[in-house]
């Protein structure tokens, strides 16, 4: 809409009282530190932000009166363009690793974990292909933005990790065979060396307990099958210039002759 020697005033504010840009008998006035910052049309009074920083956010209203009265407000929001998604190598709480270690090496899962640096509404996001996997945002920018994927190693799939604010977005992308058969046997690795130590020394006992038993058989048949004679004191005159044979019981260790 083109107006005829209209009179503009754009003010910032919520109360829409501090004028930013002046336009009166066709001659434009900027406020003090905005210079470069705006340029105003005289005919249609349409402001234009020539140069964007953080500090033009905010409401804005413009006046125009051009033999009636328009007055309409605006709430500008300025972004920073958001930040390049990481994706790095998931690192489990080490009070739950065993498990999480243990557990992925036997179902063939891996883990990978895109990051990024927050700022005002940043959503990061893990895609498969066109779906929306998983989706994380957080108004508190001063800690970065996390999400952790689990990958079925069996899967052959491109996923993307996405950072996006309404004004921006950046991605990273990751293949699954590539990641995971790079990243699945660094952490596990000693899981398999446990299981084996565990099995040898199942082995060392099995056969130290074998071992044991046939050595004690053994100790058990001796004892049976042999004896010790032991001198039971005995008169000698009565043994002296007897032929006879003498009898040993091999139990009692005690001897006798035939006669007795």
């Amino acid at each position: 809409m083109r107006l005829r020697n209209p009179k503009v005033r754009w003010m910032q504010g919520e109360s829409c009282r501090e004028a930013i840009v002046v336009l009166e008998n066709n001659i434009t006035s900027i406020k003090e530190g905005f210079e470069g910052l705006l340029l105003l049309n005289p005919c249609t009074a349409e402001l234009t932000f020539i140069s964007i920083t953080k500090n033009l956010s905010g409401s804005y209203c413009v006046r125009i009166d051009s033999g009636y009265l328009i007055i309409k407000q605006f709430f500008i929001t300025v972004y920073d363009p958001v930040s390049v998604p990481h994706i790095t190598e998931a690192q489990p709480d080490i009070t739950a690793k065993t498990s999480i270690e243990t557990q992925s090496a036997v179902s063939g899962i891996c883990s990978a974990r895109c990051w990024v640096e927050n700022s005002d509404n940043v959503t990061l996001s893990w895609y498969r292909g066109r779906e929306i996997i998983m989706q994380t945002s957080d108004p508190d920018v001063s800690i970065n933005l996390t999400l952790t994927l689990e990958i079925q190693m069996h899967n052959e799939s491109i996923y993307t990790c996405r950072a996006e604010n309404p004004v921006s977005n950046k991605t990273a992308a990751l293949n699954s065979t590539l990641w995971c058969s790079a990243h699945d046997t660094g952490d596990t690795g000693w899981i398999y060396g446990v299981i084996v130590g565990a099995l040898l020394a199942v082995v060392l006992v099995i056969v130290a307990v074998a071992l044991c038993y046939r050595q004690r058989n053994r100790n058990s048949g001796n004892n049976n099958s042999c004896f010790e004679m032991r001198e039971q004191p005995t008169n000698n005159q009565n043994l002296q210039g007897s032929n006879e044979p003498l009898l040993v019981n091999s139990r009692e260790g005690n001897y006798r002759t035939r006669n007795e």
